[in-house]
């Protein structure tokens, strides 16, 4: 293994660790450089490993449509901001950048409800990630599902900065 993806590999493990350490609590309460969206989404991580990971989000009014059903912009959030989080756990130093996002809206959901987002990654390619996405409600009627490519850049977002600084987090070596 190389230098390179020996550093990869820690660094995944640093996000994957502090992930866990998030899991159960509203994303909102969390330290550290959250991007101001996810802050607003507030999720809940469930689970998560490498290239998996599940997210649950409370509904709320200011997400519906004119109708009380999650708007469909709103879903494409939820699966873009899960590919997101989901992405930081393959370690990568740059950026994921979504290139395409293919959803298919399956069912409907109402705001006063929560939904779990599930993101895994489904190939790993040297230049592009693909993404296989699904929201269902709690009780798994599926609600939606996507796919997404993500484009590796080599733009260091200020998270990795951070994880890479393990003693900001408290994260174990």
């Amino acid at each position: 293994m190389s230098q390179q993806d020996k550093k990869i590999e820690k660094r995944s493990e640093r996000m994957i660790k502090l992930f866990k350490s998030f899991k159960g609590r509203p994303i909102s309460e969390h330290p550290g450089p959250i991007p101001p969206f996810s802050r607003w989404l507030n999720g809940k991580i469930i689970s998560v490993k490498r290239g998996d990971i599940v997210v649950e989000y409370e509904l709320r009014p200011e997400m519906a449509n004119p109708t009380g059903l999650l708007h469909g912009g709103m879903q494409a959030a939820l699966i873009d901001d899960t590919i997101g989080m989901c992405t930081v756990t393959l370690g990568y130093q740059g950026f994921l950048i979504t290139i395409d996002n293919q959803i298919n809206y399956l069912d409907k959901v109402k705001v006063d409800e929560s939904v779990r987002v599930k993101a895994s990654m489904v190939r790993e390619g040297r230049n592009i990630v693909h993404y296989y996405t699904q929201i269902s409600d709690l009780n798994g009627k599926l609600i939606a599902t996507g796919n997404t490519n993500l484009l590796k850049t080599k733009f260091t977002p200020e998270y990795v900065k951070a994880v890479d600084n393990a003693k900001e987090f408290n994260i174990p070596e």
